[in-house]
């Protein structure tokens, strides 16, 4: 199985070589005004998915923090620009990347879980733990179905790329689901 820095150096050839790399400039610019501020954060999403082992497209940022309006608060008055129309979306003056900000502690959607509380200040990504990546993207998913049906095989795709267990840590509200993905991945006649 590889390791996280494995996993690390794989999804910054990736973002290299598909000319992405503005997506982690601004992941980084928006974290040390974070840190700048004290708000603690997770980044989840795309990039997360990308850092646990599953290379794929990203276009914008998602970052989990406490207060998203204090958040993009203090964001807005250093280089980003908060969306018409959107109360949880800032854009990089300079890259033109989007940072969507989620509420640490709530629900954004119907699923099961609300979202991680973050607690650790740092201007390094926080990245999600695998265990709290799957099981956010597997309650967005039960939560709104087809609409989310990118969760759903991110995380095929993760179990696949760590080769997980099918006792694997998920959070209990969504062990079903991992269960029924997992054992569809080990039957051999059947494709999820």
């Amino acid at each position: 199985m590889k390791t996280f820095a494995q996993f690390r150096q794989q999804a910054v050839f990736l973002r290299e070589s598909s000319g992405s790399t503005n997506i982690e400039k601004t992941l980084l610019k928006a974290l040390k005004v974070l840190k700048l501020f004290n708000v603690p954060h997770y980044v989840c999403g795309d990039f997360a998915v990308q850092e646990r082992g599953y290379p794929r497209f990203t276009v914008d940022v998602d970052i989990i923090v406490p207060d998203v309006e204090f958040a993009i608060e203090k964001l807005s008055l250093n280089g980003f620009k908060q969306n018409h129309g959107s109360k949880m979306t800032v854009t990089d003056r300079e890259t033109k990347v989007e940072v969507d900000l989620l509420p640490g502690g709530r629900k954004v959607d119907p699923g099961p879980l609300a979202l991680p509380m973050p607690t650790q200040v740092s201007d390094k990504p926080q990245v999600l733990t695998l265990e709290k990546l799957i099981s956010s993207k597997l309650s967005t998913y039960m939560g709104r179905g087809i609409d989310r049906s990118q969760d759903y095989a991110d995380v095929v795709q993760l179990v696949k790329a760590n080769r997980l267990s099918r006792n694997f840590g998920v959070d209990a509200k969504v062990r079903d689901e991992y269960h029924k993905i997992w054992d569809a991945l080990h039957q051999p006649d059947k494709n999820v």
